[in-house]
């Protein structure tokens, strides 16, 4: 289903102005009637909705969720939302509808990189919202994005902070594809060369020269699912002992994997980080 097109915000990495810069929402009584349709007439386990920003105004989730309680329409969906967008109020409304996931577009543990991306969230407001949706039973997923312009190694590391401290349900990662009409590909489009569309990379393959390879990134990829699935299980001491001794393996051997055009910047922000790890901090 879909109750909205569009998003008000302005990431600068987003396809978002693809299709404009306009929120368009549907009346909340005529995507409840929908639902309510869909559930009678398929029974549908659950239903996904396909906006970029499900709701953004709380007094809509709100009629949304009466209407459907009205009509015994309720079915468990999931959406995609902003962390700052998760009030108190709004994650009430979410679950009183009916909203058993959530996905937030989390992209990065370092508030750096959230700034350079134009995201407008704080690395604070993901773990807010996190515990509020969690606390209303409501499933979190966070989008986490790799390989943004100017992201570093404690930059990745923060990353992986976010997942130690906000405990997400589910991740999904992906590099930062530049793409055509946004910011972030005009910063990066002179790399490009003859790859110029998404479909011409491959898994997490990068399309401009981040500071690192492709295969950092992959591995980096891998250690956070498996974090997460140690997180949700209660993983034992030694299965998480061991996933920081691979973590530690990658941090040792990040240089091998940097761009030559890497920049001198960059290599001396890292020293403290491994001069840190190799103390045994």
């Amino acid at each position: 289903m879909a109750a909205s097109r569009g998003c008000p915000f302005r990431c600068n990495w987003c396809s978002k102005p693809i299709w404009g810069n306009h929120y368009r929402q549907r009346g909340a009584r005529e995507v409840a009637a929908e639902m309510t349709y869909l559930k009678r007439a398929f029974a549908p386990d659950h239903i996904w909705f396909a906006d970029d920003i499900f709701g953004f105004h709380v007094d809509w989730v709100t009629e949304f969720a009466e209407c459907l309680r009205e009509e015994n329409g309720s079915v468990p969906f999931m959406i995609q939302t902003r962390a700052d967008l998760c009030s108190e109020r709004m994650t009430a409304a979410l679950a009183l509808a009916g909203c058993a996931e959530a996905w937030i577009g989390a992209e990065s543990g370092s508030q750096p990189v959230l700034d350079r991306m134009n995201k407008g969230t704080t690395v604070a407001d993901l773990i807010v919202a996190r515990e509020r949706l969690g606390k209303h039973g409501i499933r979190v997923g966070f989008f986490i994005q790799l390989g943004y312009l100017g992201e570093r190694l404690e930059d990745l590391l923060a990353t992986r902070e976010l997942i130690t401290l906000a405990r997400p349900d589910d991740i999904g990662v992906s590099v930062a594809y530049p793409l055509p009409g946004t910011r972030f590909y005009e910063e990066v489009k002179a790399q490009l060369g003859r790859k110029t569309h998404w479909r011409d990379s491959g898994d997490l393959a990068m399309m401009f020269r981040g500071v690192y390879d492709s295969e950092f990134y992959r591995r980096a990829r891998d250690l956070l699912h498996e974090q997460v699935t140690l997180q949700q299980s209660s993983g034992e001491d030694r299965a998480m002992a061991a996933l920081d001794e691979k973590w530690n393996a990658l941090i040792a051997g990040e240089r091998s994997h940097r761009n030559i055009d890497a920049t001198a910047h960059d290599e001396m922000l890292a020293e403290p980080l491994h001069a840190a790890f190799a103390a045994g901090h």
